[in-house]
């Protein structure tokens, strides 16, 4: 029997064994955690998307001239039917939730999610036919890896510097989010504000959104989106902020190059809800509103956060990942009463911001949410959008946002 390395058993991982198991493969698993017995001459390695191209097995592997590919390619030799694939530093699972919605209730044939968003590809890549969609949700980990994966659709909501302790540079990052580009065979939809891809609004195979150019495919004026001889008030739809009509917007795009139709899409988009820990209302207590954005990960996130409310109280910090805030700090005077810093950031964050609004570092959330609630006044917004990953401090963004939510819960 062929023999497949499976290297990381996380998630993805082990998805990629199940689908490889079904068509026949031995699959042996490696991680660094555990002893693991490495076979000589494996058909293939698949690599889950956390373990960086740099590591010893995927390069000694490599150097033996044995193929390495990751999880998401691997399951696109298994998928049927149409491919839509949406990348980009924030927004891309609000996208991913919102036409995915749309789909299961447009759509007559089998609709699947997955990718980055909650479920691996190879946990469904077999069950597709020829008249389903996938939606894809796909981070620059899964596309630097990709090799002869097709989409028929794809989106770059916008790339902004992130994960640059893992990149060593933004253009680094840049080019392994736009590599998906190469693998898109139909429609680009790409947001025409981002300076970082104003050349693929170039191609005969974009469209393009826009909170700024009325001559963008769709863009946004006065309150309205604009979308060829059709127009709907924004303000209508029940996920708010700015960054949500960018992904409304990028949704429609998506969808109508599906063949469906943009006023049924916006019918069916009425009743989204948006995502947990997506600028998420907690609750409203003595007047103040409590906004959970713990999946705010990067300065671009928290920057969209703060363009969507005034008369704010932040709380953020978290992780360092060697990015620069202070592109934020004539907003942060804007738009920020108060600010609390938590984390390996925290102190950082404090001195940054300290001449444009009044900073504190607090040891810990419940510390910062405490400290919040106490100098709040009724009409003020405490937002938590850390602007930075959780992992100093938590397992992930999840258990962050369930965490502030617990807190929040239990103020008097």
């Amino acid at each position: 029997m062929k023999e497949v390395l499976i290297v990381g058993k996380g998630k993805s991982g082990l998805a990629a064994g199940r689908l490889l198991e079904r068509k026949g493969y031995s699959v042996i698993y490696y991680d660094d955690r555990e002893k693991t017995f490495i076979p000589e001459n494996p058909v293939l390695v698949v690599k889950s998307p956390g373990v960086p191209s740099t590591h010893p097995i995927v390069q000694l592997f490599r150097n033996r001239g044995i193929e390495v590919i990751g999880e998401v390619e691997i399951a696109g030799r298994y998928l049927k039917g149409r491919v839509i694939g949406i990348t980009g530093t924030n927004g891309k699972s609000t996208t991913t939730a919102l036409v995915y919605h749309v789909l299961k209730k447009v759509w007559n044939g089998k609709v699947f999610i997955g990718g980055n968003y909650g479920i691996p590809v190879s946990d469904f890549a077999a069950e597709t036919d020829d008249e389903s969609i996938s939606v894809l949700e796909l981070s620059s980990y899964q596309i630097e890896d990709l090799k002869n994966f097709k989409c028929n659709i794809s989106a770059v909501l916008n790339v902004t510097p992130d994960h640059l302790n893992r990149y060593r540079c933004f253009e680094e990052y840049l080019r392994a989010k736009l590599k998906l580009v190469n693998h898109t065979e139909d429609r680009i939809v790409v947001n025409r504000d981002d300076p970082s891809l104003s050349h693929l609004c170039k191609l005969k195979k974009s469209l393009t959104f826009s909170m700024k150019s009325k001559s963008a495919d769709i863009f946004y004026s006065g309150g309205e989106v604009f979308f060829k001889n059709f127009s709907f008030d924004s303000s209508e739809f029940p996920i708010k902020g700015y960054h949500n009509i960018q992904n409304i917007m990028a949704s429609i795009l998506i969808l109508a190059s599906a063949g469906i139709d943009p006023a049924k899409a916006v019918d069916a988009m009425n009743d989204f809800k948006g995502l947990e820990h997506r600028l998420e209302h907690v609750r409203t207590l003595n007047g103040i509103v409590f906004i959970n954005d713990s999946k705010s990960t990067n300065v671009d996130s928290l920057e969209k956060a703060l363009l969507s409310f005034r008369e704010v109280i932040l709380i953020a910090g978290g992780k360092d990942k060697g990015i620069d805030f202070s592109p934020i700090k004539s907003l942060m005077k804007e738009r920020v009463k108060k600010a609390f810093f938590i984390g390996e950031t925290g102190k950082k964050l404090e001195k940054l911001f300290s001449d444009v609004t009044d900073a504190e570092f607090k040891s810990s959330l419940e510390e910062a949410v405490t400290s919040a609630y106490k100098s709040a006044r009724s009409g003020d917004v405490i937002l938590f959008s850390p602007g930075c990953s959780s992992f100093d401090m938590f397992k992930n963004f999840e258990e962050r946002g369930k965490i502030f939510k617990q807190i929040v819960e239990e103020l008097k």
